[in-house]
């Protein structure tokens, strides 16, 4: 799952490298931060980290770094975060992928909840269930009766196994009673041609990209995840309002720093990170996309892990899936 946000000026910053210099009359010999993004450069939770972390420089006065470190799932980077000094010069832009997912997907990982000081929750993000225009189905009602008449089961698209629009799929299913199959893509791009020419009937993405196909009538939307309708697509129900109640939780991002970081430091960069996260002209693009800022206490946070851990271990134990 990804989140893209208007590029503006953030395009221009080069992977690794330190952003503009600390706010004036901060104290310069403040240590720089790094920032671990366990995903590659140039990608929708990239461009959300370096937004972010302008917004933290802005506010602490340390220099930030956004490193990025993608790859398997995030697992590469959060095992660099998880052996980082607790000291509160790195941090990781941590996901429901890495710590709600896939402590029940992989049995062998070597990064733990426990070694992670939650900081607070950052932004929900939202998904979607598309349909290729030759479908002949516009609701909800329609894509269940379609599915249920169906001699095998439908395909639907995903960006990939065991993250958040196949676990989606997989609550659609449970909760609607229905049959269908899931076809990994490699990328966004390569699901929506799919889709666009109709060798692929459904899929489930996030919304951004998805916009100007939609509005060209190229792809329909049939349904989103969340609890209210998304201002960039009003009228499209919430998979509730469509007759499915149980679809799983939202896709999330959060801040968090390699457990053992002093109590002064942790309310420091939580001040900070919550301050940042109620810039509204910061994130405008993004809350209309669909997204949701939600800022928490780490208690809140640490609680909320263990929740949502389990809230989606429960999907993956129901449909055995194990990715080695």
């Amino acid at each position: 799952m990804s989140i893209t946000l208007g590029r503006r000026a953030l395009c221009s910053l080069a992977g690794g490298l330190a952003l503009a210099a600390a706010r004036p009359g901060a104290a310069q010999n403040l240590k720089p931060i790094r920032l671990i993004v366990p995903y590659g450069p140039g990608s929708g939770p990239d461009i959300f980290a370096r937004t972010l972390a302008s917004g933290l420089q802005q506010r602490l006065g340390n220099p930030m770094v956004v490193e990025n470190r993608g790859g398997a799932s995030t697992i590469i980077g959060t095992d660099h975060a998880a052996t980082s000094p607790a000291d509160g010069s790195v941090l990781l832009m941590g996901s429901s992928t890495t710590f709600a997912a896939n402590p029940h997907l992989y049995g062998k990982l070597r990064y733990k909840t426990a070694d992670f000081q939650p900081i607070t929750m950052l932004v929900r993000t939202r998904l979607a269930l598309y349909a290729s225009p030759a479908f002949g189905v516009d609701d909800m009602q329609g894509l269940i009766a379609r599915a249920r008449a169906a001699k095998e089961p439908l395909h639907f698209g995903i960006t990939g196994r065991g993250n958040s629009t196949h676990l989606t799929g997989e609550a659609l299913k449970i909760a609607a009673g229905i049959e269908l199959q899931d076809v990994p893509y490699s990328s966004v791009a390569s699901m929506q041609q799919g889709l666009m020419s109709n060798d692929l009937p459904l899929a489930i993405d996030g919304i951004p990209a998805y916009l100007p196909i939609i509005r060209d009538g190229r792809v329909k939307v049939i349904a989103v995840t969340g609890n209210k309708r998304v201002e960039a697509l009003p009228d499209t129900p919430t998979f509730a309002e469509a007759g499915v109640k149980d679809t799983g939780h939202q896709h999330w991002y959060g801040l968090l720093s390699p457990a053992g970081i002093p109590a002064p430091e942790l309310a420091r960069l939580h001040a900070a990170a919550v301050e940042t996260m109620r810039d509204t002209e910061l994130w405008k693009n993004l809350t209309y996309e669909g997204a949701t800022v939600e800022t928490n206490t780490p208690e809140q946070f640490t609680a909320l892990l263990q929740e949502e851990t389990e809230a989606w271990g429960s999907i993956i134990r129901r449909i055995g899936l194990k990715i080695e």
